[in-house]
């Protein structure tokens, strides 16, 4: 059929409705069937964040991030989106931004949270690692039988024996006035304070009957009767009587006998 009419004759029914199918918008975009603006703008937003979310290489927060700055961006810079649309979208981008900062100053918040535990684990850690360390010494300070030496350290300086025409009746240990001098194992104090030659002394009682003498203190710790452990503090080294120098002047006496060498004594428990 001829487009053309001539130039009086009014178009027939048919060429009429041919016109108003080439006219006609398609059923889809209908006004029974387009969506009001804010929707639109909705599915669009979320249609344009769900494919930057998926196409993303980051992950979680950094990939929403970029997938709701993506679409933001992308709809803002669309000519054909009206002045409200536009609105909407700035606000929604907005939202997201500040819904961001929230989620990470709470990221922030649990990740200074979880340093500050893991920093008092460490110290409390440390602390029990000291604790066992010096129980740990403590304890090799002892030998099997529970004997401990009767300074914490220190070494010999004189031995038993003979000296000047007289006998050195123990071993001495070199020591500065005041060190803490202890039992040697679980005993009883049977004598203590002043006597000629040894200054201050005194006397511990062991389960066997042996007799520990500590000569020349400057001062006791312990009393006479007094219970005493292996390790306690009773008296303190000194430099009182018959003496040339601050020391632990140091007897062993079997039974509370006359005193022995106590070297072999020393030895047998494993505190020489």
């Amino acid at each position: 059929m001829s487009d053309y009419s001539g130039r009086h004759r009014p178009p027939t029914r048919a060429e009429r409705r041919a016109l108003e199918r080439r006219s006609r918008l398609p059923k889809s975009f209908s006004a029974t069937y387009a969506l009001p603006t804010a929707a639109a703008v909705t599915l669009a937003l979320t249609a344009v964040g769900a494919t930057a979310a998926e196409s993303s290489p980051f992950s979680g927060e950094v990939a929403e991030q970029a997938a709701a700055s993506l679409s933001a961006t992308t709809l803002l810079e669309d000519p054909q989106l009206g002045k409200d649309a536009r609105i909407e979208v700035a606000a929604a981008s907005r939202d997201s931004s500040g819904l961001s900062e929230r989620r990470r100053a709470v990221s922030d918040d649990v990740v200074d949270s979880q340093v500050r535990a893991q920093e008092r684990a460490d110290r409390d850690k440390k602390r029990k690692e000291l604790v066992a360390k010096k129980k740990a010494e403590q304890k090799a300070e002892k030998s099997a039988a529970g004997w401990v030496r009767p300074l914490a350290s220190g070494s010999l300086t004189s031995g038993f024996g003979f000296r000047w025409g007289r006998l050195h009746a123990g071993v001495d240990y070199g020591a500065s006035v005041g060190t803490p001098l202890r039992a040697m194992g679980d005993g009883t104090v049977v004598g203590a304070g002043p006597m000629s030659g040894y200054g201050v002394y005194i006397d511990v009682e062991y389960a066997d009957g042996t007799v520990s003498r500590y000569g020349h203190l400057s001062s006791v710790a312990a009393s006479v009767g007094q219970q005493v452990a292996a390790g306690d503090t009773v008296a303190y080294s000194g430099n009182t009587g018959r003496s040339t120098g601050p020391h632990l002047h140091l007897e062993i006496r079997p039974g509370g006998g006359e005193p022995v060498d106590p070297t072999g004594w020393l030895t047998e428990r494993g505190i020489l």
